[in-house]
């Protein structure tokens, strides 16, 4: 009866601890799931705000265009260096050069808005903590821009064309300089994202096509590069973004799944990844 009891007692200790913890956490909005029109609203602006902020980030011009060239000779030294290449096999191809311009400008937007609407209608559990890593993602992205400003191939080699340019997607043969920085090559976001949704589809379903979702961040690197945006360096660096903040996530999803308050609290208890 002793044991029985001290258990009850420590059940419910950490029960009130719990309980504590919630009450912290419904006073932080970004730490639960919201009505869709905040979540919504939080995304337009967030999105606003970075290529606001990006756009006003002041990058050197000598400076990044070293940095470029410094990559270009690590990939040369690893004989990886093949953005050149696939540049001009791209461009040649008229079709596939406008496949990877709209691709370049649309499909990280709008395929990252579709995953955070299948978070937050499918997966309540994780959808804050993965919405607030792809934020958190982001933000160092634009730390290392202004830290670290890396010109991309298109601005660092010549001979090499930029297939959104030369196609005008969207308008880009016109777009004024002062609303986008040219100088933010390393990391690639596009690949973060895209790797961002692809761990999200992975951990949150358990069908076995599941893994198939890792195919989109390697289309995009095949696009990033073949656009001549971006080096595969970067989007290695964008890989190893999105890793540290899912890590994070994967981590507190299997310490919650196994918590004894789990079955004692209301609090929001991401799923066990498949």
């Amino acid at each position: 009866m002793t044991a029985q009891a001290d258990l009850a007692t420590t059940t419910d200790v950490v029960a009130r601890r719990a309980d504590g913890r919630t009450g912290i956490l419904a006073r932080v909005p970004l730490a639960r799931r919201l009505p869709w029109y905040f979540e919504a609203l939080i995304a337009v602006a967030f999105y606003w705000l970075y290529n606001l902020v990006q756009a006003a980030t002041e990058s050197d011009v000598a400076q990044a265009t070293h940095h470029g060239m410094d990559l270009v000779r690590l990939e040369q030294h690893m004989h990886w260096w093949a953005e050149p290449d696939i540049n001009r096999w791209v461009t040649g191809i008229h079709w596939l050069a406008l496949i990877d311009g709209y691709w370049y400008a649309l499909a990280h937007v709008v395929v990252t808005a579709c995953v955070l609407a299948y978070l937050w209608w499918r997966q309540p559990r994780v959808q804050a903590a993965l919405r607030n890593a792809l934020i958190a993602m982001s933000v160092a992205a634009l730390a290392v821009y202004w830290l670290y400003p890396v010109a991309p191939p298109r601005l660092t080699v010549t001979g090499m064309t930029d297939t959104l340019v030369s196609n005008d997607i969207l308008g880009a043969a016109h777009l004024h300089r002062g609303l986008v920085n040219l100088y933010a090559a390393m990391p690639s976001l596009h690949v973060a994202w895209a790797c961002w949704c692809a761990a999200a589809i992975t951990l949150t379903s358990n069908h076995r096509a599941r893994y198939l979702a890792w195919l989109y961040p390697i289309a995009m690197t095949f696009v990033v590069v073949g656009t001549a945006n971006h080096y595969f360096v970067d989007a290695i660096a964008g890989l190893l973004l999105a890793a540290v903040p899912l890590a994070i996530v994967t981590l507190r999803t299997r310490r919650s799944a196994g918590s004894p308050a789990s079955s004692t609290t209301a609090l929001p208890i991401p799923s066990q990844p498949r």
